[in-house]
């Protein structure tokens, strides 16, 4: 099965144009092939940078509203604190006064429970002899004023 010289030289040109445009075509498959990557990997880029400004942009925000919430929250506790303490002031204020009442009123009775023992010992002669002391206070003071008196018209 012997070819023509003819024939052979004819397929070996065909084969030969055939490699050339396989070849062309392959690298053209390549460089398109290249491109889509490199347009491929930008928009990948592009994507990244995207995100990560979205995810500043949102860190950001988030940083700006705990900021005020905690803010808030420090102004609220403050404002809880101080009138917290105002009214223990006022409370330790009424206590105090109610301590101060209590005291007095355990004096008066303290002296009242004196009086009843001294007069119970004495057999009631305590309170008499403490008339008795007013009684002549009044009327030693009766006495200076009517001598007063009485050392005006004479005089």
């Amino acid at each position: 099965m012997s070819r023509s010289k003819s024939s052979q030289q004819s397929s070996t040109t065909n084969n030969n144009i055939n490699n050339v445009l396989d070849g062309g075509a392959i690298k053209q498959s390549f460089d398109f092939a290249a491109g889509v990557a490199d347009e491929a990997f930008d928009s990948v880029d592009n994507a990244v940078v995207t995100v990560e400004n979205t995810a500043t942009k949102a860190l950001s925000v988030n940083e700006e509203v705990v900021d005020e919430a905690f803010d808030t929250y420090d102004a609220l506790a403050s404002a809880a604190l101080n009138r917290l303490t105002e009214q223990n002031n006022r409370s330790l204020d009424t206590l105090a006064g109610l301590q101060g009442k209590q005291a007095s009123n355990n004096f008066k009775l303290l002296e009242g429970i004196q009086k009843t023992i001294r007069n119970d010992n004495t057999g009631g002669v305590s309170d008499f002899l403490d008339t008795q002391k007013v009684l002549y206070g009044v009327m030693g003071i009766a006495l200076l004023v009517t001598a007063a008196l009485w050392g005006r018209t004479r005089g």
